[in-house]
């Protein structure tokens, strides 16, 4: 079956690339930086449903900026900073 897959070099180099592209997928996605999970921040204002997407982001950017000033979330990190411990 992989044998077949492979049979041609136009297959090899797709393989090859698709490949590649699963790894760098991967690896952007796992250092993608996160906020950390025991900070939620809920804004209290007033923003309609049918807000702007960018209107919405602000709000709430603000409103995180605003609990990390005060100490109650800590800064974003890598989805897997942990894995020595």
């Amino acid at each position: 079956m992989i044998f077949r897959l492979l049979s041609t070099p136009r297959r090899r180099v797709a393989a090859l690339l698709t490949v590649t592209a699963a790894v760098v997928a991967f690896w952007s996605w796992m250092l993608w930086p996160v906020y950390d999970s025991s900070c939620v921040v809920y804004s209290g204002a007033y923003i309609p449903m049918n807000a702007p997407k960018a209107e919405v982001d602000a709000a709430a950017q603000r409103h995180y900026d605003k609990a990390l000033a005060d100490g109650a979330c800590g800064p974003k990190r890598a989805r897997f900073h942990n894995w020595t411990r």
